[in-house]
């Protein structure tokens, strides 16, 4: 486990959300629980948010970076679920991996933790990008039809945030080699060797860390995972417009619009990977002051003129959903109708063997 002193940086409390409360977390340290390592989206998303979030909490409490990796996010999490104080001196991020895991494996004794349960003080949407090093020579989306190579994939688990790409890959047609055990730090250096072939970043951490390969010609964007509009319709990511969704690039691929059973699926997937993609949450049982403090200081953040001039860089310019918004987004994310689960554990039990 390893420790950032994150707080008392970043933008100017405001006097009103802190005065609002009576919770007061003067000279306290509170813990951001990671369930993973340092690196990748939901590391760098937490930092990010941490830092901006201290000076809105009554007090301006001090924020320290608790890392827990292990298990695709199991370890963490079932680490917060036994451990976090009620107090609100601890809360964690709720990713893709840790909700993905709950839903499909939540009759598995390892699994500890009840997201469902957990509160949700602020909920963002996270677009994805996938793409391809440049040593495949794919140009586009169009040169994934022709290629007749493997293109090798980090992967940390079958089940974690990372599946929901990978099915999605394989829905177009594209002969994927997945190099299992690799998380999102060893992701990018593997990809950056070009040990790996084929990488997807949420929208944080490919700005951070995709884009200066993007730049220097070593990697080539395909595709993003897409974005759901006011009417659910699959549209382009805003913040990534040039390049087309994945339901466009079915159709480049081919031919015609996805539909059926599996489109149900990967529909499922896609808002529980994109449209509720993180969510930094208390744990069940916080007293309603202290979810009251939080959902101030959420309130106020997401307002604030220096926040949305800076977030984009961080975490895209996605709406930021706050106090109950945020709590029914996780809910719903936690959820999946009975024909859709099945129809991933049964692609999930072909292509790797586990029975879920």
């Amino acid at each position: 486990m390893t420790g950032l002193l994150v707080g008392g940086l970043g933008l100017a409390a405001s006097a009103g959300a802190a005065s609002a409360q009576s919770a007061d977390f003067s000279g306290k340290r509170i813990e951001a629980v990671v369930p993973f390592g340092e690196g990748g989206g939901a590391d760098t998303y937490t930092r990010y948010m941490a830092r901006v979030l201290a000076p809105k909490l009554p007090g301006e409490p001090t924020i320290v970076i608790r890392n827990i990796p292990g298990g695709g996010s199991v370890n963490g999490a079932n680490w917060f679920e036994a451990n976090a104080a009620k107090d609100g001196t601890h809360f964690a991020v709720a990713s893709t991996s840790t909700t993905l895991t709950s839903t499909l494996r939540s009759t598995d004794p390892n699994i500890q933790f009840k997201p469902e349960g957990w509160i949700a003080f602020i909920g963002s949407p996270m677009g994805k990008v996938i793409y391809v090093h440049s040593q495949t020579g794919i140009k586009n989306v169009e040169g994934l039809k022709d290629y007749k190579g493997e293109l090798l994939m980090g992967l940390q688990n079958p089940t974690g945030s990372d599946m929901p790409t990978l099915l999605s890959l394989e829905l177009l047609g594209v002969n994927v080699k997945p190099v299992l055990g690799t998380d999102g730090g060893d992701q990018h250096l593997g990809f950056q060797r070009g040990e790996l072939t084929l990488n997807a970043d949420v929208t944080s951490a490919y700005k951070q860390m995709a884009q200066p390969l993007i730049d220097a010609g070593t990697a080539v964007p395909l595709f993003t995972m897409g974005y759901a509009d006011a009417n659910g319709e699959i549209v382009r990511d805003p913040n990534f417009p040039d390049l087309p969704s994945w339901v466009e690039a079915y159709e480049i691929i081919h031919g015609k619009k996805p539909s059926g059973t599996e489109y149900d699926a990967w529909l499922a997937l896609f808002h529980l990977s994109v449209m509720s993609s993180k969510a930094l949450v208390l744990p069940a049982g916080t007293p309603e002051d202290v979810v009251a403090a939080y959902n101030a200081a959420a309130a106020d953040l997401v307002e604030d003129k220096d926040f949305k001039a800076e977030s984009g860089e961080f975490i895209g310019t996605y709406p930021q959903l706050t106090g109950e918004a945020a709590r029914k987004s996780l809910v719903t994310a936690t959820s999946i109708t009975p024909e859709a689960r099945k129809w991933v554990t049964d692609w999930l039990k072909q292509r790797f063997k586990i029975d879920l």
